[in-house]
């Protein structure tokens, strides 16, 4: 197992020859990841195994980890939320290239460079992140001084709907005693 290479490598060439590399990035280098979170602090950590499937093709399998905080929506408090990703991409040089992957695989456009492994990163970590980040627990949200409004109102009670077929029913009922 390799340490962290450089930010952008070869996926063919990784994925060809079955290498392991893991490694870590900051959270504070992900620059669109950052701007969704409460805290930047910590480090993301990562593993790519490069592999080669059944058909021949070559595909790298990514897993990410990272711990972060966000905002909870409901009490603006810190929410420690772990993420983790896994995720099968294969490299490909094109959009029509991409249009041909399997759904099992993530297709990820590497051009002449490589790939940049901080923006795979962040990428699956944005797609990851909840729509709407908020403790599962009201009560965490309460030691944040949270507190849902109290309304007054007494509980309505139910409303009787008028039954469509209740005069035709009842019509039914009457001639059948009369019967």
């Amino acid at each position: 197992m390799h340490a962290r290479p450089a930010d952008r490598f070869d996926p063919w060439k990784l994925a060809a020859s079955g290498e392991r590399v893991e490694g870590s990035v900051p959270l504070a280098q992900l620059g669109r990841l950052t701007d969704l979170l409460r805290e930047t602090g910590g480090d993301v950590r990562y593993r790519l195994r490069g592999e080669v499937d059944a058909e021949g093709r070559k595909f790298l399998s990514v897993d990410i980890s990272a711990d972060v905080v966000l905002a909870c929506q409901r009490c603006f408090g810190p929410l420690l939320l772990p993420l983790h990703c896994t995720v099968a991409l294969a490299p490909v040089a094109s959009e029509a290239q991409a249009a041909q992957v399997p759904e099992h695989y993530e297709p990820v456009l590497a051009g002449e460079e490589g790939i940049a492994i901080s923006e795979v990163i962040e990428d699956e970590l944005l797609l990851a992140l909840p729509l709407v980040a908020m403790h599962e627990n009201l009560r965490e949200c309460e030691a944040n001084g949270f507190a849902l409004p109290k309304t007054g109102a007494e509980p309505v009670a139910a409303k009787e709907e008028p039954q469509p077929f209740a005069a035709l029913a009842a019509l039914l009922k009457k001639s059948r005693d009369q019967e």
